[in-house]
């Protein structure tokens, strides 16, 4: 496989529980602008969520379930001049995205 290069991007994202697990869909990549599915002040109704369930459908594997916007920092590995990178993973501190990456990079430490 090509040289992984480690990304972390702080931004918005979309954390969705879906029939896969959860999954991180990036606000400012898809435009994708939903409202949390759970509300305690207004709550969706069935149309609403089938709705917004269309919407985030085609950004995740699995059928999305419950849904929150969230702000961190996402990290993922990707293979620059390829389609390959790992899924989005999203962390409060940007610390928690190095240490991620660190553990999950399959090349030596020194490779950026």
């Amino acid at each position: 496989m090509a040289h992984m290069q480690r990304q972390i991007v702080k931004g918005s994202w979309l954390k969705v529980e879906t029939t896969y697990g959860t999954e991180f869909v990036s606000i400012a990549d898809t435009s994708l602008f939903v409202r949390d599915s759970h509300t305690l002040t207004h709550p969706m109704t069935p149309e609403e969520k089938h709705a917004a369930v269309t919407k985030i459908q085609p950004y995740t594997e699995g059928e999305p379930q419950e849904w929150e916007n969230i702000t961190g920092y996402g990290a993922r590995l990707s293979a620059p001049g390829y389609l390959d990178c790992t899924p989005w993973e999203v962390f409060e501190s940007e610390q928690e995205a190095l240490d991620y990456l660190a553990e999950n990079d399959p090349q030596d430490e020194d490779a950026s």
